[in-house]
């Protein structure tokens, strides 16, 4: 091994160890950025790759910026309570009801303002809401673990459902409607799937009911305006129709939902200035501050850091595997190239591992000598997504979303264990990525649906 190898190696093995230690409470994007800078500093890679992997990610990272923006917004008006507090009423005092409720809810909130966003926004709303319903510490786990392994199942439909999702459609150049024909079908079966498989684990702890009339309490203070919620809802359907539109003529995903981000915050700080909601929540710098900022400068860090893995070989080695993965008969394939793309984002992280996948999947393409048919394309595309959607729970260091959710539940009391975590998450994650992997498969050699990619992203 080569003196560059070796070190492109140590930094990615030191970013690894000081995203999982996290020493001195460093914050992960912190831990990437001294990855990065030391890649940098040693030479693993150059300032023309920081550039480079800046263009890939530029879009990811403005839609994620303006996803948060717009999640951001409609909680501090209320939006999320709303329909949180909706949820509940519907479920009229049946706790079955409101576990799948909530599921729902939180899959609904994941498609359409991304999995981090449902993490940090629901998972509080929802520990207030079984604690104002008197829901014992044995039962909220049912809800919480519902929110939070729903969360993370549901962004996979959507490009902007996941960053990762747009960092793979901008590296081959697919679009909205291109990835929604494909993983729609496959989120809604693995999101079915985990409701059942998660209300198995928690079948004996959730209630049978709940006083309805404790609901009335959560209204107080917290409704949205009927008018700023008629104009949320449209302005919601407007930035779907965008997406749409913006897929059809190629234009980056970040500029339609930074569009309805901005366009809503104005609402918003136009109807603090003339009270039209019951109680002030925060004004401009609260809702810039709670951008997760910190989440930008990981994206860019980790992608510089892996970027210094080409020298080690690890591209051509995952290459390798997905081409006999390939070979495997039948519905094998999809399968195996989905658990070698879960392993790998449960233990490193599914940034590292969306970006080390559409490397090698670059790799293999770009290698006249595989003359690689485009079905095999389309299966190496999206089960590079399924892998790093669904089989980073099964650990929770693979997921931001499942890290965030748990350290949002550390601050309100509420501590699981790894142990406790892994029974369910485990088998949660296996479960869905062998379901996901299945419908993929019907999808490309029963339904024959493949991607046509442009040829400038080949």
């Amino acid at each position: 091994m080569s003196f560059k190898a070796f070190v492109s190696l140590a930094i990615f093995i030191g970013t690894l160890y000081l995203m999982i230690r996290r020493p001195r409470g460093i914050s992960l994007g912190l831990a990437a950025g001294i990855g990065a800078t030391a890649s940098l500093i040693f030479g693993t890679i150059t300032l023309s790759d920081a550039i480079d992997a800046f263009y890939d990610i530029w879009d990811a990272a403005l839609a994620f910026i303006g996803i948060v923006t717009l999640s951001v917004t409609l909680d501090a008006m209320g939006f999320f309570k709303w329909a949180a507090v909706k949820v509940a009423k519907m479920a009229g005092g049946s706790g079955l009801k409101l576990y799948f409720y909530v599921a729902l809810l939180t899959a609904c909130v994941s498609i359409l303002f991304a999995n981090d966003s449902a993490v940090l926004i629901l998972t509080p709303i929802v520990i207030e809401i079984i604690s104002q319903l008197k829901i014992d510490e044995r039962g909220r786990l049912a809800y919480l673990f519902s929110a939070g392994l729903i969360a993370d199942t549901a962004a996979m439909p959507l490009i902007t459902s996941n960053p990762i999702n747009i960092l793979s459609a901008d590296f081959f150049e697919y679009s909205f409607i291109d990835h929604l024909l494909f993983m729609g079908p496959v989120a809604v079966v693995t999101i079915v799937t985990s409701l059942i498989i998660v209300y198995l684990f928690f079948r004996k702890r959730v209630p049978k009911s709940y006083p309805i009339n404790l609901v009335e309490v959560l209204d107080s203070g917290h409704i949205i305006p009927r008018n700023i919620l008629l104009l949320v809802i449209a302005t919601l359907a407007a930035i779907d129709a965008g997406y749409v539109f913006a897929s059809l003529h190629r234009i980056p995903v970040s500029v339609v939902i930074c569009s309805g981000a901005i366009f809503l915050l104005v609402v918003y700080m136009i109807s603090l200035k003339e009270h039209l909601f019951v109680e002030e929540r925060r004004g401009l710098r609260s809702i810039v501050k709670d951008i997760n900022w910190d989440i930008i400068v990981f994206m860019l860090s980790i992608f510089l850091v892996v970027q210094g893995l080409r020298c080690v070989g690890a591209v051509d080695l995952l290459a390798y595997m997905f081409m006999e993965a390939l070979k495997l008969p039948s519905i094998l394939s999809s399968m195996a190239l989905s658990f070698i793309v879960t392993v790998g984002a449960s233990f490193m992280n599914n940034w590292p591992m969306t970006i080390l996948g559409l490397i090698s999947i670059e790799h293999i393409v770009m290698n006249s000598s595989n003359n690689i048919d485009s079905k095999y394309i389309t299966n190496l595309i999206f089960s590079n997504i399924i892998g790093n959607n669904l089989g980073p729970h099964f650990f929770p260091l693979g997921s931001l979303a499942i890290l965030m959710w748990l350290e949002t539940m550390r601050k309100k009391g509420v501590k699981i264990g790894l142990i406790d975590y892994l029974k369910v998450g485990s088998v949660v994650s296996i479960f869905e990525v062998v379901v996901a992997s299945i419908i993929l498969w019907i999808e490309i050699n029963v339904f024959h649906m493949q991607l046509t990619l442009p040829s400038t992203s080949i």
